[in-house]
């Protein structure tokens, strides 16, 4: 063992034992999680890539993933090479769209882990997916070996049908993981819960999306870095200063980033070696679509639209390729409509489903939004799922996941939107909103796309 490495694990510097850490890495005890494959890859002499999507809070130089990143290349005798992704420079999202110039945190060992940190403040997790970045941001890297989901804090405030619903939210958060293993697929996940906020309860309604959202997916590693935020109250100093959302994560002061490290470390020492472990695509997963025509492909000549379908307030349709073009026409009400038939609405009746489209939304229109109306715990509701980021002129998964529906649906109506100008103020274009297909499955994980 070299000596830095040695002095490193002695300090015990990320709070859960690093001797007996270092052990457990090194003999392969634990269970199967994502971390699995990478550390079996990087124990048996391999090189390896790790992949982290994250937001503002895990892009510093002493943040968490640089000392996660430092921490594996100790405990595993690996170089350890980072690609930080540099449009956070000028405190927004306005740098170039590209990786900086790699820096090596670790410069022997017997392999090499090359890290992608892909991270953007104020994104939520489908915008490194959107077409302006995902060319050097997706498309360019190597195939990883692990993906780590490590969003939240960017999605508070979106719809809800009522108190406590978290159909919208979820989605969003399945959404990137669909996204991801559409691109990977079988490559392992994890979902980090990121931390609280120092004051108040904000953050609840995304924790509960995200504790959910993996229970839904069994085969994402769920890695807890909220609670221990909670453990030890909350401090001011586990924060950035006069910051009540940022873990501190200065020179000065990492601590609120040591307690991120911490929990990632410690879901790392329980990976067990030699085993297998892999995050299948949802959206390749077979089911059974509860709507008729959700792929359009019955369309008369003489229609006005895809049967069953039916443009309404201004709204257009038209064949594209391989997808339907839906165009405002100046109308920020149009939309696109499916009221579903005695029969589909028999087949959602006293289930819980999910909503899933392949949508394009349009530079110059402001993002991909859907509703859904049906009855729920006793009344009409609407949930509302829409993109909160900026993932446009790209294809992107567009989720309501786990809609309670009553079994008794009457009088109804029973109906699905897509509205390709966001309902909010006069489209600025005419640019269309693509649709490629929409199913509706049973379960709150979506599936059959």
């Amino acid at each position: 063992m070299n000596t830095s490495r040695r002095r490193f694990l002695a300090t015990g510097a990320f709070g859960f034992g690093a001797s007996a850490w270092l052990r457990a890495a090194e003999s392969g005890a634990g269970n199967a999680n994502a971390f699995s494959p990478i550390k079996t890859k990087l124990a048996g002499g391999k090189d390896a890539v790790l992949f982290i999507n994250g937001d503002s809070t895990s892009y510093e130089p002493n943040g968490s993933y640089y000392l996660f990143a430092k921490a594996i290349g100790d405990a595993m005798d690996c170089k350890v090479i980072l690609h930080r992704w540099a449009e956070w420079k000028g405190s927004g999202p306005t740098g170039p769209k590209e990786y900086e110039a790699p820096v090596m945190l670790r410069d022997t060992g017997k392999a090499t882990l090359t890290v992608y940190l892909a991270t953007l403040p104020g994104s939520v997790p489908t915008d490194m997916f959107a077409g302006a970045r995902r060319g050097k941001a997706i498309d360019a890297i190597p195939t990883p070996d692990c993906c780590i989901l490590h969003h939240g804090h960017n999605m508070r405030g979106f719809p809800q049908a009522m108190a406590g619903d978290r159909s919208s939210g979820r989605g969003i958060i399945l959404a990137a993981i669909g996204m991801t293993s559409i691109k990977w697929p079988e490559v392992p996940q994890a979902i980090t819960n990121q931390n609280p906020w120092q004051a108040g309860d904000e953050y609840k309604t995304v924790l509960e999306s995200i504790t959910t959202a993996a229970a839904a997916h069994p085969s994402l590693t769920l890695i807890d870095s909220h609670s221990a935020f909670i453990a030890v109250g909350k401090t001011p100093d586990l924060y950035r200063n006069g910051d009540v959302i940022h873990p501190s994560d200065s020179a000065a002061n990492s601590k609120g980033a040591r307690l991120v490290a911490d929990a990632l470390l410690a879901s790392w020492k329980n990976a067990a070696t030699g085993q297998v472990l892999t995050t299948p695509s949802w959206a390749a997963m077979p089911a059974p679509n509860l709507i008729a025509n959700g792929d359009f492909l019955e369309w008369a000549p003489n229609q006005p639209a895809p049967a069953g379908w039916k443009a309404e307030e201004g709204a257009t349709v038209a064949k594209g390729d391989h997808a339907i073009e839906i165009r405002p026409n100046g109308s920020e009400k149009a939309f696109f409509t499916k009221v579903l038939t005695k029969d589909e609405v028999a087949a959602i009746s006293g289930k819980t489903i999910s909503i899933t489209a392949l949508v394009r939304s349009s530079p110059s229109q402001l993002r991909a939004f859907g509703s859904f109306v049906c009855k729920s715990g006793g009344a009409v509701r609407t949930f509302a799922f829409l993109d909160k980021g900026t993932c446009k002129d790209g294809w992107m998964l567009l989720v309501c996941s786990g809609i309670a529906a009553d079994a008794d649906q009457s009088p109804g109506p029973v109906y699905l939107r897509y509205y390709p100008a966001f309902f909010t103020k006069p489209p600025e274009s005419n640019e269309p909103l693509l649709i490629r297909k929409v199913v509706i499955t049973e379960g709150v994980l979506p599936k059959g796309l």
